[in-house]
């Protein structure tokens, strides 16, 4: 599993999120600003479960990784990776925190 760096600093949480109150883009391939170069998203499940898919680029069908993360657990994303998110089960709940290497954080 991928580790956050101990450089890191905690930057912002996301609210707790369901199928119905989750920004829609999640859901569908993307690359944002919560991705970018020394910036490590760490999604916790709180309740269900949600799968992770990182694309080695915008365009290539098959995904090169998967992550299952489910209730209790967490998964650490990797900084500029194409990727989605999809809810396991009905009632997933989760929730999105951002750690960013400081010496990113200091050029913003």
């Amino acid at each position: 599993m991928l580790r956050i760096p101990q450089s890191c600093v905690h930057t912002r949480s996301t609210p707790f999120w369901n199928k119905e109150t989750a920004p829609a883009g999640i859901f569908q391939r993307h690359l944002d600003k919560g991705t970018r170069q020394g910036v490590y998203p760490r999604l916790s499940v709180h309740k269900g479960a949600v799968k992770y898919l990182g694309y080695a680029d915008e365009t290539f069908e098959q995904p090169e990784a998967e992550l299952l993360i489910e209730a209790g657990h967490f998964g650490v994303f990797p900084p500029e990776k194409w990727h989605l998110i999809e809810l396991m089960t009905e009632d997933t709940v989760f929730q999105i925190d951002f750690f960013v290497e400081a010496d990113v954080l200091r050029s913003l």
